[in-house]
């Protein structure tokens, strides 16, 4: 059987529906006091601050490769690892044969092409492994689960600790 590109599309947006189902109800729960208001802008700035002190240790493309060839991506929002799997701002990890670990817990197996939820599902799926990682990283978002920083912190992270005379590790917190 051949499927067209409006069928694909349709399983990717069925698996969506599949998947965020099963978390719909813990979303619509009430929102933590506890947590604190986070303001984007100011988050922003601070980064871009930190990211200039550290210049001199960026790529030309404004990454950062380690001395044991781990390499930060920023724009990309990826974390390439020694075994070649990248994290991203979605806290998934895509494993080298295009099989994927979702920050929420599920899985996508590129091998057999089958989802496996966190909650137990199964299901087979005749997607590409893109077409499924996108589908898994929507639903993350959709669940507040993206983090837009989380690659480039951990870069600035990282680069403190492999050179600890930098400008940022001698600034007093406040």
């Amino acid at each position: 059987m051949y499927l067209t590109a409006s069928s694909n599309i349709r399983i990717v947006l069925a698996l969506i529906l599949f998947i965020t189902s099963a978390r719909f109800v813990t979303a619509q729960t009430k929102p933590d006091k506890n947590k604190t208001q986070h303001d984007p802008a100011a988050e922003a700035s601070q980064i871009a601050a930190e990211l200039t002190t550290l210049k001199q240790y960026l790529d030309k493309d404004g990454g950062y490769k380690t001395k044991d060839g781990k390499y930060y991506n920023p724009k990309a929002g990826t974390y390439t690892d020694e075994e070649g799997g990248i994290l991203d701002n979605w806290g998934g990890y895509t494993f080298k044969d295009g099989s994927y670990k979702s920050g929420l817990g599920d899985y996508w197996d590129a091998k057999t092409k089958t989802f496996k939820l966190a909650d137990g599902r199964v299901a087979k799926s005749s997607v590409t492994s893109e077409e499924a990682i996108a589908a898994m990283r929507k639903n993350v978002a959709d669940n507040d689960g993206y983090d837009k920083y989380l690659i480039v912190r951990s870069m600035i992270q990282r680069i403190n600790i492999d050179h600890p005379g930098t400008p940022a590790n001698t600034q007093k917190q406040p």
